[in-house]
């Protein structure tokens, strides 16, 4: 009786993954088939914040795109709590051969909180000059238009905050491959029917454009100082305050690091234990978009009936269905088409950590541990 039990509630599992594969599809299109009609408002000038941790992959070839900008006036400040850090001779050369670009390197250990890149954010603050700020994590490579893509939508005084999809550039090992095929393959489905069901109350470290007043509403960067996911708490907390978080259809992309099995394995755990602990309810919910794992473990579960291997068949089609369209022809990422054998081996890995995610309060971050508290903010261990 419990087992059959269990064997319905599997099978509507599936079917409800399935029909998140479909409305994916269906979120995609109508982001993807929008006019983009923002007017651009005299381009007004603008600050670029990017907070440093060491020297990342590529950096120089990153922060050199940012410095090609097709823009008429705008700030560089990178940041640094350390003096000694390897990313500083990277910011000095940049500095050099771009005498006329207007580039700053803030180095200060001042603390603000729990969160050392808000703090390092905090401390950068001091030196922008412009109303306009463009917030973005130091992996992230742009193209040459992408301050006039990411802030136009500020013209519009409803809009509080303009966000960002990623796709990988760059996946140098089997770890960075398997967490490359997931940013276009699964998680950019996910935000795409957030936008769909109820708008984007969230933003991505990718891009975080908004402006000194939106920030000082909310409290400033000492709002976000004590939260681990600080990202999702900017746009979160900018919604909440009455303003538009908007998703551009601007793609930027990340220079992924070899990261290995292990670091990826680390690197996703830390994100779904502080989402599970900040949105426990909503994380519970992600067990419908495990469409091919729950499939897989129904096939076990049921001696590979007859019934169970189609509906397997089904789910694989219209998970990989989801993913080619999405992250292959909308999304345009060249790493997915290249790797796209690799999507059910992420799917049940993903699963997995999933699972793992429900023990445990604890994250490692730039190698430090901290415990994620039930409101998401973070106390090192």
């Amino acid at each position: 009786m419990i087992l059959s039990a269990i064997k319905l509630l599997l099978a509507a599992c599936i079917l409800a993954a399935n029909v998140y594969y479909l409305l994916s599809i269906i979120a995609g299109y109508r982001f993807f088939s929008q006019s983009e009609n923002e007017e651009e408002d005299g381009l007004e000038p603008a600050t670029i914040l990017i907070p440093l941790h060491g020297a990342d992959f590529k950096a120089y070839d990153n922060y050199a795109e940012l410095c090609r900008q097709n823009y008429p006036e705008y700030q560089i400040i990178f940041g640094v709590r350390d003096s000694t850090d390897s990313s500083i001779p990277i910011v000095h050369k940049l500095i050099e051969d771009f005498p006329n670009r207007d580039i700053a390197l803030v180095v200060s250990d001042k603390v603000i909180g729990q969160n050392l890149k808000i703090s390092n954010l905090q401390n950068m603050l001091a030196l922008a000059k412009h109303e306009r700020i463009v917030i973005l994590d130091s992996d992230i490579r742009v193209s040459r238009d992408y301050l006039r893509q990411v802030l136009a939508p500020l013209s519009d005084k409803r809009v509080g905050l303009v966000t960002c999809l990623y796709r990988a550039r760059e996946a140098p090992d089997f770890g960075a491959k398997l967490e490359a095929v997931g940013i276009t393959g699964e998680f950019a489905a996910g935000v795409l029917m957030a936008w769909m069901l109820e708008g984007v109350k969230f933003a991505l470290g990718s891009t975080m454009a908004t402006t000194r007043a939106r920030l000082e509403a909310i409290g400033g960067f000492s709002a976000l100082a004590d939260y681990l996911a600080d990202d999702f708490m900017l746009g979160n907390l900018i919604d909440a305050d009455g303003y538009e978080v908007r998703l551009s259809r601007h793609v930027v992309e990340t220079a992924m690091p070899p990261v290995g099995l292990r670091g990826m394995v680390r690197h996703q755990m830390r994100w779904a234990r502080s989402t599970r602990i900040s949105r426990p309810a909503g994380y519970l919910g992600l067990i419908l978009t495990h469409g091919t794992a729950l499939a897989l473990l129904n096939v076990g579960l049921t001696l590979a009936s007859e019934f169970s291997l189609v509906l397997l068949a089904i789910t694989v089609v219209l998970r990989m269905a989801m993913a080619w369209v999405i992250g292959v022809c909308w999304l345009n990422d060249r790493i997915l088409r290249r790797l796209f054998w690799l999507v059910p081996v992420r799917d049940v890995l993903s699963f997995v950590i999933w699972c793992v995610s429900w023990a445990g309060n604890t994250v490692e971050w730039r190698g430090r541990v901290f415990e994620v508290k039930r409101d998401g903010k973070m106390l090192r261990v």
